[in-house]
């Protein structure tokens, strides 16, 4: 399939879509405007979308399945790292299209009913309040973007299931102050992140001490008279938090 982008209509349409799915409780074919719709027709029509000549090279494989949101990010990184991703980082069309490419990803079944969530999940808001980094797919891949040379430190927020975002991500993702630091993302790895298991050590996104909401604090506090950027830092960072972090640096 060809990357595509949607018009002002066809995000829309995508809106209108989302909302008929919870009615339909089918994410493939809904009834709108009383009229069957379908959504292979709302991300092919020329009538809600348009071609990107840009990209005209690039197959995406809208059939492919992903494990988790690092998985996601690195396919979709080999398609596009070579044709200018930053051009495309607040364009509501191109990330809002892609979502309703791999909705049935996105969404949550409980007890047979679909659940969409949260519409900004699906929908790209553009624009720098923090929502518009909680979108599944576009948030993600400019962290791994822009720490691709070293996905590996990545791993404690994109190493959850796609189309899932875990309350320690969400801590991350919303603040570009911790995600597009080096340092950071490598220390919140090696703290909170088991590679044997690949995924969250216990506590890592809890309440009771040390855990992200905390790190975020001192962190915080650190950086007024710190300066934590390259990844060599994160050891550096990690030596000099406080005691209630012993029992996930311990681990290191």
């Amino acid at each position: 399939m060809t990357l595509r982008r949607f018009t002002s209509a066809g995000v829309e349409m995508a809106r209108q879509y989302l909302a008929a799915v919870k009615e339909a409780n089918n994410v493939d074919a809904v009834t709108l405007n009383g009229q069957p719709f379908t959504r292979a027709a709302l991300i092919s029509s020329p009538a809600y979308s348009d071609a990107i000549p840009a990209l005209a090279d690039i197959d995406l494989d809208e059939t492919r399945t992903f494990d988790t949101t690092f998985a996601f990010c690195e396919y979709f990184d080999s398609l596009i790292h070579d044709h200018n991703p930053q051009s495309y980082r607040e364009d509501v069309g191109f990330w809002t299209w892609l979502a309703m490419v791999y909705l049935p990803q996105l969404v949550k079944v409980k007890g047979g009913a679909v659940d969409i969530g949260v519409e900004g999940r699906i929908i790209f808001i553009a624009s720098k309040h923090t929502r518009s980094y909680r979108h599944y797919l576009a948030s993600p891949y400019y962290v791994y973007y822009s720490h691709r040379d070293h996905r590996e430190i990545c791993n404690s927020i994109l190493m959850n299931k796609f189309g899932r975002v875990s309350e320690f991500a969400d801590q991350v993702l919303t603040r570009q102050s911790l995600c597009q630091n080096m340092a950071v993302m490598k220390a919140l790895t090696l703290l909170y992140y088991d590679a044997k298991s690949c995924k969250l050590v216990r506590g890592a996104g809890g309440k009771s001490g040390g855990e992200i909401r905390r790190f975020v604090s001192v962190f915080d506090q650190l950086s007024t008279t710190r300066d934590f950027h390259d990844e060599n830092d994160a050891i550096s960072l990690l030596k000099i938090l406080p005691q209630e972090f012993d029992r996930f640096k311990n681990r290191t």
